[in-house]
């Protein structure tokens, strides 16, 4: 199979597509609509090709909810267009539906006297075309748009599932949230006639944007259209909750307003580019003219010692709300500052200080429906998944699996969500085999002015080959101390079925074990004698055993002849091990292997009378760096095949992601002699892997008594040192050695 690069431009984003054998490339624009040619002819957007699916759009519903109040009942027409699949319902009924976003439908709808509702479910299969919907009705007087500016015409979206209908007609101002900016290209759309004020809105479910007007990845939802002051600290208190009409900020009458300020701070430096103040409704004999201001201006500051003015109005006219926009600024604390009263004049009464931003929302989330890769009614065994991502300087993408037997995924069959990825390319980490999974893209920026973007992702997967139709695994005991060889015993059920094979099992060790037991399989002890084993394996019940490592922490038992259901559908294996841990928790994961086959399936967690394949620490020991020496102490590097190396041993713990461990060596003098070339460690112990041999310079503590230039050292008293780069800081040990000829 292969798969194509392509790029975007849109905004901020770094504009890079992967080139030969995956990396990075700069590129220029492309055409867009040669590029989803190439995606339609290779992959269609979630159709099997082969072993692998490739996804490039991505499903999502919004949920879109407006209460308007007619006078009277009338006739009215309305307008919509939206992107994706939509279908809109009036007072509770379905009204229409449509699919095209670049043709606007027209229907005649009747509405009732008082309140009435507007709602609308959008599916979208982004493809470069835009976020949101427009929505324009017309009746007699009544004129009802779509809009995020209109403080007095408030639009309400959501993205949890609404089952049934009365999500259609409920009151949701208090539950959902506020619309924001759409991205329609208003040119492209045909057929409708539009309320000249009409703005394109939308929701943006767990704060990314599936496609812009000229990108159809996702990214991260900016905060263009969305009210960033909304829970502000204010020097006025109520101006910022959301609530138009209570509380306000209620001003002196006539000349006394003038100069006055309300202040508010923003979390972080934030650049914004519009400032909206809000009138308070009218009570009684008020009037919207009356509780207006009549002038003001916006000021910002970065620590409210300077400020600087970005606009201002005077001699007010429209009285509702109104806004001072300017070029996007970076500002931590914003000012509005009363500029215009007269003799005389009402007191002005504020209700609400907006403040909007241009930028990207530090953290959000896509995830995806349950996937049945073609066939659901057959299990898979997933294989790897790779995935095409634009990460500019300070943001990230991070990829979680979960799989299931059915598309519901409440039915206690998925799997809880995987660690998250950062790199691609790995092998499927949920239970398998599953007829169904979903991921969970998470995208991360610290430097607001810019977003991750995922294009694409690969998954294979196999539906002959299966290992077993279903495996669980557990371990006893759960708790153990740290760096203390430990008794455990490691339980895997498997359910076989007609063609299933086993042929290898590999268990996830803390540590590689220093023992193993024995192991029972269809009711038979069967010992290990010796581990590893030889090339003999272990004969029992008329197969042979091979039991090996698998890898620097895993444990392989295969089978010749490879288990099958002719042993027994329903088979229990048990291990007994010994292995010391060296973090504060571990997985006893499995995986299972059949013949030929390098894509493991997972084994799904077993958790039965409080036992799980998680095992715990007991006592935690204070050191994460201990049990340093030199192994052997005194060392006759000559090269006689005797005693020609020595291993600067050592035990590190609590560290779960990779470390450097610098090991080096000096004179007596304190001058380095040499400086071991190490891999970086997690958390185990390092031993000398053997005395004598050459499977020593495995071990990260070699040393065979050569300087950093490759010369013998002299013979003598030397002093070595094992640094491990901790978060909590270095953390070093000492010790000696000798050099003897």
């Amino acid at each position: 199979m292969f798969s194509i690069g392509f790029a975007h431009e849109h905004g901020p984003f770094n504009r890079r597509c992967f080139g030969e054998e995956g990396k990075m490339t700069s590129v220029g624009r492309r055409d867009s609509s040669l590029v989803l040619a190439l995606m339609v002819a290779i992959s269609i957007c979630g159709q099997a090709l082969g072993d692998t699916l490739r996804i490039g759009h991505w499903e999502q519903t919004t949920y879109y909810r407006h209460t308007f109040e007619a006078e009277e009942g009338v006739e009215a027409a309305l307008r919509v267009t939206a992107v994706g699949d939509y279908t809109l319902y009036i007072n509770g009924a379905q009204a229409a539906t449509d699919a095209n976003w670049q043709t606007a439908e027209e229907t005649l709808v009747s509405l009732e006297s008082g309140n009435n509702d507007i709602a609308i479910a959008v599916t979208s299969f982004q493809a470069e075309q835009g976020n949101g919907l427009l929505v324009s009705l017309e009746g007699g007087a009544l004129v009802v748009r779509s809009t995020f500016t209109d403080e007095t015409s408030l639009w309400y979206w959501t993205g949890d599932e609404q089952v049934g209908t009365d999500w259609t007609t409920a009151n949701v101002s208090s539950s959902w949230d506020r619309v924001r900016a759409g991205t329609i290209d208003r040119s492209q759309v045909s057929g409708g006639i539009f309320h000249p004020e009409t703005e394109a809105v939308a929701g943006y479910p767990n704060a990314v944007n599936l496609g812009s007007s000229t990108d159809g990845r996702i990214v991260l939802a900016d905060q263009r259209g969305q009210n960033i002051a909304l829970g502000l600290n204010a020097s006025e208190v109520g101006i910022t909750d959301g609530r138009i009409g209570t509380p306000v900020w209620s001003l002196p009458q006539g000349l006394g307003a003038l100069n006055r300020v309300v202040d508010l701070t923003l979390p972080d430096l934030t650049r914004i580019n519009r400032v909206r103040v809000i009138t308070k409704p009218p009570d009684g004999n008020e009037t919207y003219e009356g509780n207006s201001l009549q002038g003001y201006s916006v000021q910002i500051s970065e620590d409210q010692s300077r400020w600087i003015e970005m606009g201002g109005l005077n001699d007010i006219e429209d009285f509702v709300f109104t806004e001072v926009q300017f070029n996007a600024v970076l500002a931590r604390h914003v000012r509005v500052q009363v500029t215009q009263a007269e003799v005389g004049s009402d007191p002005a009464k504020v209700t609400e200080v907006q403040i909007y931003g241009v930028d990207f929302v530090p953290d959000g989330a896509f995830v995806s429906q349950p996937l049945d890769f073609g066939d659901a009614d057959a299990v898979k065994n997933f294989g790897r998944v790779r995935w095409w991502a634009d990460t500019p300087p300070s943001t990230s993408v991070a990829l979680q699996f979960s799989t299931g037997d059915s598309p519901d995924t409440t039915d206690g069959s998925w799997s809880s969500w995987s660690e998250p990825f950062e790199e691609s390319d790995i092998l499927m980490p949920s239970p398998e085999p599953r007829r169904y999974l979903r991921y969970r893209v998470n995208l991360h920026t610290e430097d607001l002015e810019f977003t991750a973007a995922l294009d694409s992702l690969e998954i294979d997967f196999e539906l002959a080959g299966i290992a077993a139709r279903d495996a669980s695994g557990s371990v006893e005991p759960n708790e153990a101390a740290m760096g203390v060889e430990t008794p455990f015993v490691y339980r895997l059920q498997l359910q076989l079925g007609e063609g299933d094979l086993v042929e290898t099992v590999r268990v996830r060790l803390p540590s590689q074990p220093s023992q193993v037991d024995g192991i029972i399989l269809l009711g038979e002890q069967i010992l290990v004698p010796e581990y590893p084993t030889s090339d003999e394996g272990i004969t029992a019940g008329g197969r042979t055993l091979h039991v090996t490592p698998g890898g620097v922490r895993d444990l392989d038992i295969r089978f010749d002849p490879p288990l099958s259901s002719a042993d027994a559908e329903d088979l229990d294996l048990e291990i007994t091990l010994e292995s010391a841990l060296y973090t504060d928790t571990h997985e006893f994961r499995a995986f299972l292997f059949s013949p030929g086959s390098e894509d493991p399936q997972n084994v799904r967690e077993r958790v039965v009378d409080d036992a799980s394949w998680k095992v715990v620490v007991s006592d935690v020991d204070t050191r994460d760096l201990f049990g340093v020496k030199a192994f052997p102490r005194v060392f006759t590097p000559n090269g006689d095949g005797i005693n020609d190396f020595t291993v600067f041993e050592f035990t590190l713990t609590k560290v779960t992601e990779p470390r450097v461990v610098d090991v080096e060596v000096f004179d007596v003098g304190g001058r380095r002699v040499r400086r071991l070339d190490t891999p970086r460690l997690i958390g185990g112990r390092y031993p000398n892997l053997r005395v004598g041999g050459d499977v020593a310079q495995l071990s990260p503590g070699f040393w065979d008594g050569k300087d950093d230039g490759g010369e013998l050292v002299a013979p003598g008293i030397y002093l070595f040192s094992v640094t491990a780069n901790l978060d909590t800081g270095d953390e070093t040990v000492t010790g000696v050695v000798y050099v003897a000829y």
